[in-house]
């Protein structure tokens, strides 16, 4: 198993190609790595760190360089918000004290994540140095929201974006991990492309018994007495409701994909399962099913009591079901 997370994943992906063309052509001094998959982009920056400082010239991870690039050792690698909260100018400051400092290595890298918590005044502090920054510095700016910087900015840096990956690429990055076939395609299936959010998911209790629960609901919601019975059921665990919302979300949107094109269907390792499921509602009752969802999340917002919340979705899901048979 890769010592780097999500290596393969990264090493596919066409955001490192698009890095591994540039380093070929000429290493840029700022790189704006935008995603808001922030553990991927982490660990993106230490699969370009590694790029960049390898003895093979390959991030081979195994040459003395790599070693240090991955433990975070490296004289001439510094980085900066690690724990990606809001950055203040002190802390830029301080970080680009070293700037002028002559590098050991003959180049020096800057890691500065979640580089949009800045505000404007720390953005222009920056912006100083990566007008005309020194020719051994190298400046990876991580990015989740690529609007809060400034275009001045943005105008000089290479942007370089980490797209969603595929749910078939994530799940054999949670196999990689150590987990076992059904979390890591109920992880695959949860993540939105995301590799860090399926991590998240995969090291969840919680997730695999929502998600049961959520399949366990919609497969025995048939007649209004079985409301009563799987309300209980949803609401006895209020601090979850809004994840068991998002699991039932992620299932409505693969049965309707089960009746589109079945290839799509993100939970394959259930995909008869979500067929039959299908089956017993029209595309025009799933397609409204998202909509009483959003509803109950506004519900939940406002306070409104999570038993009554989930009641009026119940009822509600099957009145469409029923309205719009097939």
């Amino acid at each position: 198993m890769s010592e780097l997370m999500f290596e393969n994943a990264l090493r596919a992906s066409r955001a490192y190609a698009l890095f591994e063309s540039d380093m070929r052509r000429g290493q840029g001094h700022t790189y704006m790595i935008v995603s808001p998959d922030d553990d991927a982009v982490e660990s993106f920056f230490k699969l370009a760190g590694a790029r960049i400082f390898c003895e093979n010239g390959n991030a081979c991870f195994a040459c003395s360089e790599c070693r240090r690039v991955l433990h975070k050792t490296h004289a001439d690698v510094f980085e900066l918000n690690a724990e990606r909260t809001n950055l203040k100018v002190a802390q830029i400051s301080a970080l680009l004290s070293s700037v002028y400092v002559r590098s050991l290595s003959g180049k020096k890298v800057y890691f500065i994540q979640r580089a949009d918590l800045m505000n404007d005044q720390s953005q222009n502090k920056l912006l100083k140095t990566i007008e005309e920054p020194p020719e051994d510095v190298t400046f990876f700016l991580g990015v989740a929201n690529e609007r809060s910087m400034l275009e001045t900015v943005r105008s000089r840096s290479r942007k370089i974006y980490i797209e969603a990956f595929d749910a078939d690429v994530i799940k054999r990055e949670m196999l990689a991990l150590g987990f076992d076939e059904e979390r890591s395609a109920i992880a695959a299936a949860g993540s939105e492309g995301m590799l860090g959010k399926a991590l998240k998911i995969a090291k969840s209790e919680d997730y695999a018994r929502l998600y049961a629960l959520a399949l366990d609901v919609l497969t025995k919601l048939n007649r209004s007495s079985d409301v009563a019975t799987l309300d209980l059921a949803i609401a006895g665990d209020k601090d979850k409701l809004e994840d068991f919302l998002d699991v039932l979300s992620i299932i409505v949107r693969d049965m309707i994909l089960s009746k589109r094109d079945p290839e799509l269907v993100a939970s394959k390792h259930i995909a008869g399962k979500l067929s039959e499921l299908a089956d017993g509602f029209s595309e025009r009752a799933l397609g409204e099913i998202p909509m009483l969802i959003n509803e109950a999340r506004k519900k939940l917002k406002l306070n409104v009591n999570a038993l009554a919340t989930v009641d009026s979705l119940l009822f509600s899901i099957l009145e469409v079901k029923f309205k719009w048979q097939k």
